[in-house]
């Protein structure tokens, strides 16, 4: 049921003048989505769906949950060995807190990286290596698509040795950050760095500029300390809209249009695996169910009018509610666009520059 109170709204300014460029998108691509809350739990409660049930970890391991790698190719590309590459962390952590062994009291004692995947783990994860295989099954591609790769931070030493509702201090230890790259040959051997949440991938092999930092943890970083136990903070949803106008009007005379802009939904404490669902509403000044171009500064000029389209949703009316389900926990995304505008009205059109203001509200559900 709708909350009252949570709604956003965003000014969407179309203006309909200009060419717009295209996209190009690689066919082997990569995100990694870090969690917005770390916090130790005991292995057999993680569930890191649809990768890691329930039960991966057993009950005797304390274990904290960082983030999600996810590699997705298009259905007649192949890749084998992907490597987390480029490495700059540390083999293992020392964590300083309360516990009941040796002694009880303050004590400092040691964890390690892990990670599991699709198709194999958990295992692992040395970061102190310059690359690190993530799954290697000798000449057989990777068969699971997207391959989802979770990372996690395990106890050496078994969880009844910590206590319940303490925070554990991160004395030394950092897990740094990482590229990906994947064998798209093995006869020959040919491996190829792959973007990563839209890196740059430099065209002479070598790894990208900018690689892609795990969670700033330890002395210093915005996360010196882990709580065992602690439950994490509301799911709350960042709204951006990156409007793509002007652009030629003629473009939007197709069923399929052009793209005006692209709405982003940031689901913020999101627990992976787990969708989430928003409302959406589209109105004009007129609060009219149907939209329409005016000439720019004269809003009751010449009209010429137009169908919206909201991600897979078209002919949008305005003030109606629409509902955006499957949310997942980091970056979402919806293209809006403008189509179906006649040909015959459009070219009687003066000369000049057409524009109509949307605004788009956006209201929680869960």
């Amino acid at each position: 049921m709708k909350r009252e109170g949570e709604v956003k709204r965003l000014i969407l300014f179309l203006l309909f003048l200009l060419i717009v460029g295209q996209n190009i998108f690689g066919v082997i691509t990569a995100t990694y989505v870090p969690t917005n809350y770390i916090s130790f739990k005991t292995g057999d409660k993680i569930s890191i769906l649809p990768a890691t049930p329930a039960g991966t970890f057993s009950s005797d391991k304390l274990v904290a949950y960082l983030g999600t790698i996810t590699i997705t190719r298009e259905a007649n590309d192949r890749y084998y060995n992907p490597q987390m590459a480029n490495l700059t962390g540390n083999n293992q952590f020392s964590v300083s807190g309360r516990v009941t062994r040796w002694g009880g009291g303050v004590q400092e004692t040691d964890f390690h990286t892990y990670y599991h995947t699709s198709l194999s783990g958990p295992e692992r994860l040395r970061l102190q290596r310059q690359n690190h295989t993530l799954h290697d099954n000798g000449k057989e591609m990777i068969s699971a698509n997207p391959f989802i790769v979770n990372l996690f931070i395990v106890s050496k030493h078994e969880a009844s040795a910590y206590i319940e509702g303490e925070t554990y201090t991160i004395v030394s230890g950092s897990l740094g950050s990482f590229n990906l790259k994947v064998a798209t040959s093995i006869n020959p051997d040919v491996e190829e760095y792959i973007s990563i949440n839209g890196q740059t991938i430099p065209p002479s092999g070598e790894p990208p500029a900018d690689p892609i930092p795990l969670p700033e943890i330890g002395p210093g970083s915005p996360i010196p300390e882990i709580p065992y136990g602690d439950d994490p903070p509301p799911v709350m949803f960042n709204i951006t809209i990156e409007e793509e106008s002007p652009f030629n009007l003629i473009h939007a005379c197709s069923y399929t249009g052009v793209k005006v802009a692209t709405t982003d939904v940031t689901v913020v404490n999101g627990v992976v695996g787990e969708e989430y669902a928003i409302q959406v509403k589209f109105t004009n000044p007129q609060n009219a169910t149907s939209f329409s171009l005016r000439p720019q500064g004269n809003p009751n000029g010449y009209a010429i009018p137009y169908k919206l389209r909201f991600g897979d949703t078209y002919n949008i009316r305005g003030g109606d509610l629409y509902d955006w389900d499957g949310l997942s926990s980091g970056l979402n995304s919806k293209e809006i666009r403008v189509y179906d505008i006649s040909e015959t009205v459009a070219s009687q059109a003066p000369a000049g520059i057409f524009e109509d203001t949307i605004l788009v509200e956006i209201f929680s559900t869960n």
